[in-house]
């Protein structure tokens, strides 16, 4: 085995103890292995080459089988780290068809939007084969109340005297809004914790002076256009169905938002990059987008979408969304 491939190996199996110390709710898992388990695998893919990702991902998938003594937990592995890692992998393809030069921001896009497509499918799919009498939802919610029976309650009878009643309605509604959230919840982390480990990976290997291919443009992100249309008709659909269709189309649009927020990042930094003090300005405008997660997500999709059909960046703030 050459050193080369000795490091993939080992990337690989690093990984899989991430994701395991995750599952296993470990100090480790908690802090670093729940979003940051695919970073090892994209480190090989950008800084050995995609022809040493099978390799990693082989060594990995032998990992956790052998740490959880469970084959099913390595197909996780496979479809939580590997999965999306290969998909974004397009990126080193896109980086040497252009000659080694930095990856435009329609390619990051494009392949993005592919990646963000492949977990609505996924997410759809699993959606439809929960279908039962009382709907989707019904069903969702269900399977949420049967895993809280089991976690331990630490109300007191007191409290179960004077406001059983309250505690029950409260506990009704988290999860009636949980069961409503969730499926688009977790196709969007899917898809975060990858881009999060490909950009973390980039930055690394850069400072390192290892990384195969130089770093893209991030503020020339940009989306097909076809793509800010089937979120329109997702979002469309959501408010006109109701029942099954309604909560389906409902996740579709929380899922497909995803390429359009970050493009609306993409304004905000451009915008951001012509004032005198850029760091200041952003480091208030994310501690005032995390206070307010959900309007702030709102806000950024419609501007990428604004963007998508105004072309703000390249019509006012001088970049060029080709990523050159």
């Amino acid at each position: 085995m050459t050193r080369t491939s000795a490091i993939a190996v080992a990337a690989g199996t690093l990984g899989a103890l991430l994701l395991v110390a995750a599952l296993r709710h470990s100090m480790l898992g908690v802090m670093v292995g729940t979003m940051l388990s695919p970073l090892p695998l994209a480190m090989v893919v950008f800084g050995l080459g995609s022809s040493y990702l099978p390799l990693a991902v082989v060594a990995g998938a032998v990992a956790v089988t052998v740490m959880t003594g469970s084959f099913p937990l390595a197909t996780v592995y496979l479809a939580v780290d590997a999965a999306p890692v290969a998909m974004l992998s397009r990126l080193g393809i896109d980086a040497l068809s252009t000659g080694n030069k930095p990856v435009t921001g329609t390619a990051m896009g494009r392949t993005v939007c592919w990646l963000v497509l492949t977990a609505f499918a996924a997410v759809m799919a699993g959606l439809a084969m929960m279908a039962g009498p009382d709907g989707i939802e019904a069903a969702l919610r269900a399977k949420l109340e049967a895993v809280l029976a089991t976690v331990p309650q630490s109300v007191t009878a007191a409290d179960k005297v004077g406001s059983g009643e309250d505690f029950s309605a409260t506990m009704t509604e988290m999860i009636k809004a949980a069961a409503g959230l969730l499926p688009g919840f977790e196709a969007l982390g899917w898809c975060t914790r990858a881009i999060m480990s490909a950009c973390l990976a980039q930055m690394m290997l850069m400072r390192m002076d290892i990384a195969l291919w130089p770093t893209p443009a991030y503020r020339g992100f940009q989306t097909p256009q076809w793509f800010a249309v089937l979120f329109g008709i997702a979002v469309l659909a959501a408010a006109m169905l109701k029942n099954d269709a309604g909560f389906m189309a409902g996740n579709a649009a929380a899922i497909l938002s995803l390429p359009l927020v970050l493009q609306g990042l993409a304004v905000v930094h451009s915008a951001a990059g012509l004032t005198k003090h850029r760091g200041m300005w952003l480091t208030v405008f994310y501690v005032l987008a995390l206070v307010t997660a959900g309007i702030s997500a709102l806000l950024l999709a419609g501007l990428g979408v604004m963007d998508q059909f105004l072309q703000i960046r390249s019509r006012y703030l001088g970049v060029r969304t080709g990523g050159e």
